[in-house]
């Protein structure tokens, strides 16, 4: 049988016993402390991939890691619905989209199975099915009971939903109006983060100004600017020669600009007709008005400028901006392309950057600092152009002072006055504020959006300085992991705006008091772990018979809030008083969550989403307890792409390399609490299939077997296996699960061979005990293969929910991982000596004197109240009355200054040597012995120091 096959034979009978004994099931357990983790409900319109597997397998390590911790722990699971991206499939299937329906069939949809997915209910049911089949094989220990999706497809769900928006509404935290919103013009709807590619999400509306340049033939040439102060600085405006222009009037002005621009003006009020066409190397050499300081500036080509951001053109600010610094002075370098455009060489030579904010840190002109420190020749650079940006910018926002030629504005910091500003620029008539996207964001229908402002849509208002002051308290009460993910999630709370939480045209839950809207995926995505410990209940009406008419606002408020009382509740919805009554307690038992593990991404939306919907429903004790996030997964270095022919789902892994060795791979890619990008290497699970059976087997063939008695080396390795579980415990619990895993196994797996080295023979129970902590700190990343060790070993139950092994402080011994590391050199020093001395038979290690090991202290003492060694070993010499006799070692120490690493008593060195007589002959093919300076008869012997003895080869 292939390694592999037997793997999954072994993984299958475990699943199959797990679920069979229900071991994963959890109800409330008052004698317990309970922990209660979750992971983001994914989106079900396709089958798991290895990044959404990376995720999950840290939240089911967690929960297993937890119940062997002693923890009653609940690991729950649904299925996300709500929003378009479904809608969006069904509807390109019964539009007969080639594409839509090659996917389909690639991920085993059958030929005649197809057309039902023109339905997005069977996307739903189909995929659901699909994500639970493939998340059981890959061992996540789930409750299954409290399974299920979102939608008024599930209308237990959607009660649920309607409530906590009603509970908003009355909290006066859900407004009406006008607000810009990303627009997808294809579809006609608002594109939420669930709309979008992965990629696009967190980007939303951004605020920005547009300068109205004006030329002498009567046009506006609009720059969009992020930057309005730096006005004063203009030298020129820039545009893409190649580029063709939109000739428009936009209220009453003829302006130029790219078609992106003409939508979005359109679409925030503004009346625009098309009037004609422009090239623009039409429009280089001529000149426009800077409408503040009133100087002519011409309009020169730039090759950074991407003609459908923005406006399509841009300002120059070349003391201020490193992009424009550095166009212009390529732009000044070549002569025969000025020529080529007709443009004056003199004139454009004669262009000087403007300085007009003094910052800190940077001469008068900030974009030449930045662009000469990286070394920045070309436009083309744009990786090094963006980091010099970000840095100017942000510097100079927040330390930068206005200069004198900036008018009244001089002498002020450019944070303070950076919105006056802008109310000046508009009322002068020099600029309009508007709405855009930083970057092109597209819809996952594959078209372009932009900002519209939208009337009558519902908002969630995420401005309210009173709800952003609690989801900061919430914040800050909460373990976050890793910590600059929590400082990241405050400058996003702080950054956030009112949130359109309504669309329609779309899957989800309707607006309980305006039902022509649908509640939008991320806002129905906000609190539904509190869900998961009443699903149980509320899916299962054949169990429990509630219908989804008696979950009325009563309901909730009390299992949820517990306002009003059981007898009165079940009277006005039918539930039964001891029903009502039970889930109240479910829900107060669980709740609340202990930790939720995500993606990064989600750090820009749904977590603060998250955050902010707890404090306005909950009282404290109820909030979030801890937040965990990951980077993206990577297969072999590159971000998981089909074109690159690296994406890998998740059923496709399983079948390759079992779900034992997929689950240690994954975390081997980095399943550490870090925002770093994890990289999954299919090397490594090839390699993990014969690492398992291989260690499988050793546990078999070694349990119970060794000798009885009881050597120092023994006592290293107890000291071993305390020290690593102590470590292992600590890791785990900060969720660093792949250097728990390289501590727990790889590392201990060396620590083993060193130990079978050593001691020849190992003792029986320190073996069994090795066995048995090595199999148990593997069971939350490989629990298929560790149950099939504890019971083949003769252990009763599960490894899986055994006792997380425990650790005596007592027994972690420093000194002995000391004396180890002498032998270990002790070995390599002999090998040295014995390439040197041909034919030596014999070997004598001699342990230095017993007043050398005083020397040596006095100097490590020294050393620790700051001196270097060299003045260390001065100063002993200096209060010896031996002055010569302890230079000699005093010397020897500088020139060996390991040894002050490795001081442990004499005794016990000269102990563990000896011990080591057998093993060092058995390792050298020669005799080797130990004896002491005091005693020996080496010649050398007069070279030994504590932690080196004198190696004599005859």
């Amino acid at each position: 049988m292939r390694l592999v096959e037997r793997l999954k034979s072994i993984e299958a009978k475990w699943r199959a016993r797990w679920y069979s004994d229900r071991i994963f099931e959890a109800d409330p357990n008052p004698s317990k402390p309970k922990f209660f983790v979750t992971f983001p409900y994914p989106y079900v319109n396709g089958y798991p991939h290895l990044g959404g597997a990376f995720t999950i397998l840290r939240v089911d390590i967690t929960a297993r890691f937890k119940r062997m911790r002693g923890y009653n722990v609940l690991f729950a699971q649904g299925w996300h619905a709500t929003g378009g991206p479904i809608v969006s499939a069904a509807l390109r299937v019964r539009e007969g989209d080639p594409k839509i329906i090659a996917d389909l069939k690639l991920m085993g949809v059958a030929e005649d199975e197809v057309g039902k997915f023109a339905d997005p209910k069977n996307w739903i049911e189909f995929f659901s099915k699909g994500w639970r089949r493939d998340l059981e094989a890959y061992g996540m220990s789930i409750d299954w009971r409290r399974e299920f999706y979102t939608t008024y497809l599930n209308p237990y769900y959607s009660k649920f939903i309607e409530w906590q928006y009603l509970k908003l509404r009355e909290k006066g935290l859900i407004g009406i109006g006008e607000h810009p919103v990303v627009w997808c013009p294809k579809e006609g709807k608002v594109v939420g983060d669930h709309d979008r590619p992965d990629e696009y999400a967190g980007i939303g509306p951004a605020e920005a100004t547009i300068m109205k340049f004006r030329s002498t033939d009567g046009y506006v040439i609009p720059t969009l600017t992020y930057r309005p102060e730096t006005v004063f600085g203009v030298t020129n405006i820039w545009v893409y020669p190649e580029a063709v222009y939109n000739i428009a009037e936009v209220n009453g002005e003829l302006w130029v600009i790219n078609s992106y621009m003409v939508r979005e003006l359109e679409d925030q009020g503004f009346k625009v007709e098309l009037r004609g066409r422009i090239k623009g190397v039409e429009l280089l050499g001529r000149k426009v008005l800077n409408p503040v300081t009133g100087l002519e500036v011409p309009i020169l080509p730039a090759w950074f400028v991407d003609p459908e951001l923005g406006t399509g053109v841009v300002m120059s600010v070349p003391a201020h901006a490193p992009y424009d610094y550095v166009a212009l002075v390529e732009l000044q370098n070549r002569v025969e392309l000025l020529a080529e455009y007709g443009l004056d060489v003199d004139m454009v030579r004669g262009l000087k950057p403007i300085p007009l904010i003094r910052t800190p840190g940077y001469s008068i002109i900030p974009a030449k600092d930045a662009v000469e420190a990286r070394g920045i020749r070309s436009q083309v650079e744009r990786d090094k152009l963006d980091d010099a940006t970000r840095d100017v910018y942000s510097r100079e926002y927040y330390d930068g002072v206005l200069l004198e030629n900036t008018g009244v504005w001089a002498g002020r910091v450019v944070s303070e006055v950076k919105d006056a500003i802008v109310e000046w620029l508009v009322s002068m008539g020099a600029a309009i504020k508007i709405y855009t996207l930083p970057q092109r964001v597209y819809c996952r229908c594959g078209s372009r959006t932009h900002v519209k402002r939208v009337k009558d849509q519902w908002f969630l208002l995420y401005s309210k300085p009173e709800w952003k002051k609690l989801a900061f308290e919430a914040l800050e009460s909460m373990n976050v992991y890793p910590r600059e993910a929590r400082e990241e999630m405050r400058r996003v709370i702080e950054r956030f705006r009112d949130w359109a939480f309504t669309h329609k045209g779309e899957l989800g839950t309707r607006l309980p008091w305006d039902r022509e809207w649908v509640i939008e995926s991320l806002s129905d995505s906000t609190i539904y772990m509190a869900y998961y410990t009443l699903a149980k209940y509320l899916q299962h009406p054949e169990v429990y018979g509630v219908k989804p008419e008696q979950l009325t606002e009563e309901f909730f408020d009390y299992v949820l809030l517990g306002i009003g009382d059981a007898v009165s509740v079940s009277k006005t919805t039918g539930v039964p008083v001891d029903l009502l009554e039970a889930m109240r307690r479910e829900f107060l038992y669980w709740y609340p969550v202990d930790l939720r593990i995500s993606g990064k991404d989600l750090m820009y939306n749904h977590l603060i989403f998250y955050i902010l919907h707890h404090t306005a429903i909950f009282p404290k004790e109820l909030w979030p307890r801890g937040i965990a996030v990951n980077g993206y997964i990577m297969v072999g270095g590159e971000k998981m792409s089909k074109s690159k022919g690296n994406f890998i789902l998740l059923r496709e892994a399983l079948e390759w390399w079992g779900a034992d060795a997929t689950r240690w791979a994954e975390v081997m890619a980095g399943a550490d609490s870090t925002l770093d990008d994890p990289n999954f290497d299919p090397r490594v699970a090839d390699s993990t299939v014969e690492e398992l059976i291989k260690w499988l087997d050793f546990a078999k063939e070694n349990y119970g077997k060794g000798r009885d008695s009881w050597l120092k080396i023994d006592e290293w390795f107890e000291s071993t296996l305390n020290q690593v579980v102590k470590k292992v415990t600590e890791l785990m619990e900060a969720t660093m699960y792949k250097s728990a895993l390289v501590e727990g196994y790889y590392n201990l797996q060396s620590k083993l061979r060193w130990y079978l080295r050593r001691s020849g023979t190992p003792n029986r129970e320190l073996m069994r005990k090795f066995i048995e902590i090595q199999t148990l700190l593997i069971a939350p990343v490989a629990p298929h293969v560790a149950d099939e060790i504890w019971e083949s070993i003769g252990k009763e139950g599960y490894a899986s929910v055994s006792p997380w092994p425990s650790y005596d402080e007592s027994k972690i011994k420093p000194e002995l991982d000391m004396a180890e590391e002498i032998v270990r050199r002790l070995l390599d020093d002999i090998r040295e000596v014995l390439r040197l001395v041909k034919q030596a038979q014999r070997v004598k290690v001699t342990v230095a004197a017993e007043w050398k090991y005083d020397v040596v202290g006095r100097i490590k003492e020294e050393l620790s109240k700051g001196l270097t060694v060299s003045d260390a070993a001065r100063k002993v010499i200096r209060e010896s009355q031996d002055r010569e006799r302890v230079a000699q070692v005093a010397q020897a120490v500088i020139k060996n200054t390991e040894v002050l690493n490795t001081l442990i008593p004499r005794s016990l060195e000269y102990e563990v040597l000896k011990e080591s007589e057998e093993f060092l002959s058995r390792e050298l093919g020669v005799v080797v012995e130990v004896d002491v300076e005091e005693e020996s008869t080496s010649p050398r012997k007069h070279l030994a120091l504590p932690g080196k003895p004198a190696v004599y080869a005859y």
